[in-house]
């Protein structure tokens, strides 16, 4: 009887066992992940919102959606005028009005208060518009307007306390269409011009009183190629400027673009090599770029 009350005790531990192994493991839900930036807007019948948390959170903009694409602007008002607002965890900042008036609505508290800055004595019938921000205080405008034919007028605004106030400091000296502008320092800008014949640099050293002219001058083929200036900043001692083809380049699609880099503080550039956003060059080609003439 010992014997066999042993055994079936040790048949129970068995099958224990086995349903334990059997047990199915437990498997947590993977955690929630937010796409996008985490800082961004979006523009619906409640009309221009921003959130900072990746779209859990918006916050309304004081301001009516026409507002934001007045003047002489004639694209979709279904996305914000590229480069006429800034978003970023300490500023709020978009350009508005662009007839009678053009100003700066701004909030530095992510939106829980505004301000709105008026651009003194802007341009009637704004086509253009960029803002950016060089530090926690300085920062710049640039507008274009008053288009007839193919000339228009620019100005150049700049502040020094954060948004503020804003100072009409002046304009380069071309009256082509302005194509972008930039600064990449208090003082540094620069701005292109031109919508047919070659593009026209202009660099000022002073905050947009003074302007001079430059040339940009790119090897080979690339000279027909990259026409527009994307983007400069500085990079330790020197001047990284993008430049990209325009809205008609068909180079290897039109997106790839061009680096070119200052070691004279803008007086002159070199094209040091090619950005390809979409891979659509080989490794080959990219490292060749200064052979690489077989596109066309």
């Amino acid at each position: 009887m010992r014997y066999i009350l042993g055994f079936c005790l040790c048949l129970l531990l068995l099958a224990g066992c086995q349903e334990e192994d059997a047990a199915p493991a437990i498997i947590e839900p993977p955690a929630q992940t937010h796409t996008g930036p985490a800082i961004t807007y979006t523009i619906d019948q409640a009309g221009l919102q921003v959130t900072t948390n990746s779209g859990e959170d918006w916050t309304k903009v004081p301001v009516e959606v026409d507002e934001l694409f007045e003047g002489e602007y004639q694209g979709s008002k279904t996305e914000l005028i590229d480069q006429s607002y800034v978003l970023a965890e300490d500023r709020f900042a978009f350009i508005i009005g662009g007839f009678e008036q053009t100003a700066v609505l701004s909030s530095t508290d992510q939106g829980k208060t505004w301000e709105t800055a008026e651009l003194p004595d802007a341009i009637e019938g704004v086509r253009l518009r960029i803002i950016g921000f060089t530090s926690e205080q300085d920062g710049f405008v640039i507008l274009s307007g008053g288009r007839t034919m193919s000339t228009e007028g620019n100005q150049v605004y700049h502040t020094t306390d954060g948004g503020k106030t804003w100072t009409l400091a002046g304009g380069a000296p071309s009256g082509r269409i302005v194509q972008t502008g930039t600064f990449v320092s208090k003082d540094m800008g620069f701005m292109t011009f031109g919508s047919t014949g070659p593009t026209e640099y202009y660099r000022t050293t002073d905050g947009g009183s003074n302007w001079d002219q430059f040339e940009v001058v790119l090897p080979g083929i690339y000279r027909d190629v990259f026409t527009v200036m994307e983007s400069a900043e500085f990079n330790d001692d020197q001047i990284v400027m993008t430049m990209g083809q325009g809205t008609n380049g068909d180079y290897y699609g039109g997106n790839v673009k061009a680096t070119l880099v200052s070691d004279d503080k803008g007086h002159t550039f070199e094209m040091t090599g090619l950005i390809d956003p979409d891979d659509v060059m080989t490794e080959e080609e990219e490292a060749n770029w200064r052979e690489n003439d077989s596109y066309y």
